[in-house]
């Protein structure tokens, strides 16, 4: 919890040797030996975990969760349903199933998946995001926005996440709103850290609503964080093209 994540390392690899039983200290081992981009031994922990404790449904999970992330699809989904199959109500367990399916390309599936897991838990924040990207991938920005909405009320105003804002004024763009984009977008640069790809999409809005020198401005600053970036690079040019012969833009 401090960061010290070698000593860790050290203290839970002698804890499960001394304790190969211990369900818990080799949770945590794996989690650290992720940390530290171990992953076929982190892996391999969990795996070691499920042979004492096969009816752990949050193991599975997990396992679930380190094969997708490593890319082994297949295994990932043969975890998550292990984990459905031991708890048939787990909210954690629909929704890695949904995260599985839609990297296999299943997006309808996904989508019904990550619904069933909201269905347990409400006011899930992780899901709520899961489900607007979904309907994001879907093109279906009017229930992407509607759900980025229910998510952003679970937060006190003014601390939605810059992930939660960047996607609502993404939506509102494709649904037409330039002007409410531009604003969500413009409050979005300014909460947290925002990349390259989130200065084009404000510069896009901006430019859209008529806010043409903010437009460039924010296309810049694209270019400023990542110099050869091919979207921003391709909106500088289009507006330069657009403003040639207007010298009071």
């Amino acid at each position: 919890e401090q960061g010290h994540i070698q000593r860790a390392e050290q203290l839970l690899a002698k804890a499960v040797k001394t304790c190969p039983a211990d369900i818990e200290a080799r949770r945590r081992y794996a989690e650290v030996l992720w940390l530290r981009g171990a992953h076929p031994e982190a892996i391999g922990q969990i795996q070691e975990a499920l042979k004492q404790s096969a009816d752990d449904t949050a193991l599975w999970v997990r396992l679930a969760e380190m094969q997708l992330a490593i890319g082994r699809v297949d295994l990932a989904r043969q975890s998550a349903e292990k984990a459905i199959d031991l708890s048939p109500r787990s909210a954690a367990a629909w929704a890695v199933r949904g995260q599985v399916m839609a990297a296999g390309g299943q997006l309808r599936q996904a989508l019904a998946d990550a619904q069933r897991a909201l269905g347990y838990v409400p006011e899930d924040k992780a899901i709520l995001l899961q489900i607007a990207k979904l309907y994001r991938q879907l093109n279906e920005p009017h229930r992407a926005l509607q759900t980025l909405q229910t998510l952003a009320d679970t937060y006190p105003p003014g601390q939605e996440p810059l992930e939660v804002l960047s996607l609502t004024g993404e939506a509102q763009l494709a649904l037409g709103r330039a002007e409410e984009a531009a604003d969500t977008l413009a409050a979005a640069v300014r909460r947290g850290t925002p990349s390259a790809d989130l200065w084009c999409q404000l510069a896009e809005a901006m430019w859209l609503c008529g806010r043409r020198p903010e437009a460039v401005g924010a296309a810049q600053q694209a270019l400023q964080i990542q110099p050869e970036h091919p979207a921003a690079k391709a909106l500088l040019q289009r507006f330069e093209i657009a403003l040639q012969g207007q010298p009071n833009w």
